[in-house]
């Protein structure tokens, strides 16, 4: 009896620390983290238009290519990051 209500308490404890640490960091990102997923999105979405240039000869060029991915992910460019128009940046008011 003893072993399952030590069972259940670390259950419950577990629970407790994954609720209020990676599930809130996974639904609640803070801007830093969205600054580096926008980035690694641009990144793959370049790779990916590069090697449909390199391999097929067509395709858009550089700076279409990353108006194109812009465009798909809804972002800007600002002080040499990808920002996002859909959140607010921290210095603007």
């Amino acid at each position: 009896m003893f072993e399952r209500i030590i069972l259940l308490a670390a259950l419950i404890g577990a629970s407790y620390w994954y609720w209020s640490g990676p599930y809130q960091a996974k639904i609640n990102p803070d801007y830093e983290a969205l600054l580096k997923k926008n980035s690694e999105d641009m990144a793959l979405c370049m790779r990916g238009a590069a090697y449909q240039q390199g391999a097929t000869g067509s395709g858009a060029g550089a700076e279409i290519a990353e108006e194109n991915c812009a465009e798909k992910y809804n972002l800007y460019e600002y002080g040499g990051r990808w920002h996002s128009y859909d959140v607010k940046r921290p210095d603007q008011q």
